[in-house]
């Protein structure tokens, strides 16, 4: 992962820490994972998987009684049998750590180190710094500048698509609670180019809209466009409706151009995936309140490739009971799919899938049970189906701390057999500047 400005604040983050904690408020996520799965492949030997894993959250605010904070969150993974991911048998990253600086004026702050960027069509993740701040007559303005965090090389490649630096901003205009208007910018250099091995540039610019002119009507999306292709990259618009108390209507369409969206795109095509440069979604969702305790839902969805079609519709219904104790659900859906839409192999990929589940909440103990089972129209490696069932149980130590185990079994067409069970330790306290719980 690249390091270059995230490392150096985060160290000396660390140093600092300790004597500006006196008057901060702390709260930290701990949530500890013990996993084994049994794994029978088909044309491969049987693997014991038992890997140990650390998820790990903390928050200071108030540091030193400013107005300053401090944010992190990091896992680190040991095998303790068989390999359960590439080539390591243990591993450790960290997925954001910045120090955040919140001004008592124009809803202003300055983060440094690595963190996530959703503003309009930008989309990051940044080792570097980014400020905001509004302006007057409704304004605002944001801007960021960093290099992209690096992950794992792509499928038969030697990268992972992203480029040595990036940088990029959005002015808006908000009009009292009713419209937030954007336009967005977001420039990558020396970004590689996977189908003819060289360095070039990824230019994004867009604009975004949210719109709720009456209270039963939202109107949330935004359009990308790429200078270099001269080509719209991606359009993704949400329209949600409540005509009724209890009744919302959800209309959704996207449309994305890999080859402009994402400069690497090639990649794609590397990894054998079938869906071509091209997609549009189109969606409805319908759900209806019956009662507090009863809801029933039904969707539609539509996938067009260039490389085919399909459909995915089908319906669920949630029950609550005991006061919302206990919480338990009925689906069914179809996917009928076109030729070489997901498997060129394969006629058609279309399965029916059907699952049910039901929770227990009490302030001692929970549990949980769910059944899933995808039925194929044409069999996967001489396989009909896809079979899983999964049983939950944790018990409340304390209100912060908390101890559950999960056990599932199955087989699909990868698996003969597989078996997954795991142990999970949850910590969630927060301490105010003197060190007390609050």
């Amino acid at each position: 992962m690249n390091m270059t400005l995230a490392k150096p604040i985060l160290l000396l983050s660390i140093v600092l820490l300790p004597s500006a904690l006196s008057a901060a408020e702390i709260s930290i996520d701990s949530n500890t994972i013990f996993r084994i799965e049994k794994r029978d492949m088909i044309g491969s030997g049987k693997d014991t998987i038992m890997p140990a894993t650390e998820f790990i959250g903390f928050d200071a605010n108030r540091l030193a009684d400013t107005n300053l904070s401090f944010h992190f969150y990091g896992w680190g993974r040991m095998d303790l049998k068989d390999k359960s991911y590439n080539d390591d048998n243990a591993d450790a990253g960290f997925t954001y750590g910045y120090l955040r600086y919140r001004f008592n004026s124009a809803n202003a702050d300055v983060r440094a180190g690595r963190f996530f960027v959703h503003e309009g069509i930008v989309n990051e993740q940044v080792d570097g710094v980014s400020a905001r701040t509004d302006l007057p007559l409704g304004f605002g303005i944001s801007a960021f500048g960093g290099a992209p965090v690096h992950g794992e090389n792509l499928y038969r490649e030697n990268s992972d698509g992203k480029g040595d630096s990036v940088v990029g901003g959005r002015l808006n205009y908000r009009f009292k609670g009713i419209l937030d208007l954007g336009v967005s910018t977001v420039y990558e250099g020396k970004t590689p180019d996977l189908l003819y091995h060289t360095n070039g540039e990824h230019r994004l610019v867009g604009g975004d809209i949210w719109l709720t002119p009456i209270s039963w009507f939202e109107l949330i999306g935004h359009t990308s466009y790429n200078t270099k292709t001269s080509t719209v990259a991606e359009h993704s618009y949400l329209a949600n409706i409540r005509p009724l108390k209890r009744l919302t209507l959800s209309a959704q369409y996207n449309e994305s151009d890999d080859q402009s969206l994402f400069y690497s795109w090639a990649a794609f095509s590397g990894a054998a995936l079938p869906s071509g440069s091209k997609t549009r979604t189109a969606a409805t969702t319908v759900s209806y309140e019956f009662s507090k305790n009863v809801e029933a839902s039904t969707d539609f969805k539509h996938y067009k490739r260039d490389k085919g079609e399909a459909e995915r519709y089908g319906g669920n219904l949630k029950f609550k009971f005991m006061e919302n104790s206990l919480r338990t659900g009925i689906g069914y859906h179809y996917l009928r799919a076109g030729e070489g839409f997901a498997i060129d192999s394969n006629p058609t990929a279309s399965y029916q899938e059907a699952r049910t589940y039901a929770m227990y909440d009490s302030k001692t103990y929970f549990t949980a049970i769910d059944l899933i089972g995808q039925f194929f129209k044409n069999k996967v490696y001489n396989k009909s189906n896809a079979l899983e069932g999964r049983v939950s149980i944790g018990y409340h130590i304390t209100p912060t701390l908390a101890v559950s185990g999960d056990i599932s079994c199955g087989k699909n067409p990868e698996f003969t057999s597989e078996t997954k069970g795991l142990i999970r330790l949850t910590y969630n306290p927060v301490f105010d500047g003197k060190g007390d719980k609050k």
